[in-house]
């Protein structure tokens, strides 16, 4: 057993170092810990988080969670490398396809709450990511964007389950398919997001909600959230298996494939 500098547990669920896990009694924090490369998803993340999601519901003392970033930036989306396999290796694409099917029905079952901490540009599936959370606190510094349609590629497998569900399908619609940045203030009257806090506060006003749910009944928090994620449940059981048909198609597609190598040979 691990412990951080004020005796929590840190590094649970033997997941990889990308994703830090600390236990405080019954909160835990989930860090996607890549600060150099604003903490955009390995191929090795993206394959761990129906673990981590599914290790969350099984522990018995976890409670509430709490997801952030490291450094300047919640999630940039996927990283370069993973993305350059998938144009590579179809057989590696249809296996991520697959892994996207298990996270998305992972997180929306997940039993306790999860509140997302956005401390920075949360673009792609870190837009996925922050907006399947329970609630939404965005940092004044921070943004989300959803650009896939930019490189040839049909809208996020989270987004199309969530986003059309928080807000007006036109606006939906517009933000998908321009791929324009989303601003805190943006996100909140969308209803991407809870609240806009200053960047210094982003932490302690997650731990305050983390602690206001900690003090809720367990079964009544767990079986209250299990009744509103129904909503998230139904809508991926409509959309899920079609997004990722279509994104496999894009993936694999000449248009995709062109775009995606001149945005990758200006990196």
């Amino acid at each position: 057993m691990k412990l951080d500098r004020l005796g929590a547990i840190v590094n649970l669920y033997d997941l990889p170092p990308a994703i830090q896990v600390t236990a405080e009694d019954g909160l835990r924090i989930i860090t996607l810990n890549r600060p150099d490369e604003l903490n955009a998803s390995t191929t090795e993340m993206l394959m761990s988080y129906p673990k981590l999601f599914r290790s969350l519901a099984e522990d018995p003392q976890a409670r509430v969670a709490i997801l952030t970033g490291a450094g300047r930036a919640f999630s940039a989306g996927g990283d370069f490398n993973h993305f350059t396999k998938t144009l590579d290796d179809p057989d590696f694409a249809r296996a991520v396809q697959d892994n996207a099917r298990r996270t998305i029905h992972s997180f929306i079952d997940l039993p306790i709450p999860i509140i997302a901490a956005v401390n920075g540009p949360a673009v792609g599936w870190g837009a996925t990511m922050a907006t399947l959370c329970d609630i939404v606190l965005m940092s004044e510094k921070s943004f989300m964007a959803e650009p896939h349609i930019n490189i040839g590629l049909v809208l996020g497998d989270g987004i199309s389950v969530a986003w059309p569900l928080y807000m007006s399908l036109l606006r939906a619609k517009e933000l998908i398919l321009t791929g324009d940045r989303i601003t805190p203030a943006q996100a909140v009257e969308f209803g991407l997001a809870n609240r806009v806090v200053p960047p210094d506060q982003l932490m302690s006003e997650a731990r305050a909600l983390a602690d206001k749910l900690l003090k809720q009944p367990r079964q009544a928090l767990e079986e209250s959230k299990k009744i509103l994620n129904l909503y998230l449940r139904q809508s991926a059981a409509q959309v899920l298996d079609t997004t990722l048909a279509r994104q496999l198609s894009a993936t694999l597609s000449p248009e995709h494939n062109a775009l995606a190598r001149a945005f990758l040979g200006r990196k």
